[in-house]
């Protein structure tokens, strides 16, 4: 599985972009993710819920592939599916880490 994380908005406006390959990470971490996608629900959510940009909010964009199958949601801060939420934090917290560790 392969999920493709980007992040853009907020208060300045960055923009931060992640690719994960799950058979690259070690197990427990490939485990935590597809359970976070799992438990989202994730090929089942709408393509498109990002509703009208707010000021100073995220909007997000998430592929998942595997091998049989790709999905993309556009959500946003305000409007992502409460299910979706943790599979978000991991991502933006994954994609802070990776900005952080290129300084």
């Amino acid at each position: 599985m392969r999920i493709i994380f980007e992040r853009t908005g907020g208060i300045m406006g960055l923009k931060s972009r992640l690719t994960i390959n799950l058979d690259e990470l070690p197990v427990d971490q490939s485990r935590n993710l597809s359970r976070l996608v799992d438990e989202a629900n994730f090929f089942t959510l709408p393509k498109d819920s990002s509703g009208r940009p707010a000021p100073d909010s995220f909007q997000y964009t998430i592929t998942v592939e595997t091998d049989t199958t790709s999905h993309t949601v556009h959500t946003s801060d305000i409007t992502a599916a409460e299910e979706l939420r943790p599979l978000l934090q991991e991502l933006s917290q994954r994609a802070r880490s990776q900005r952080g560790s290129k300084a």
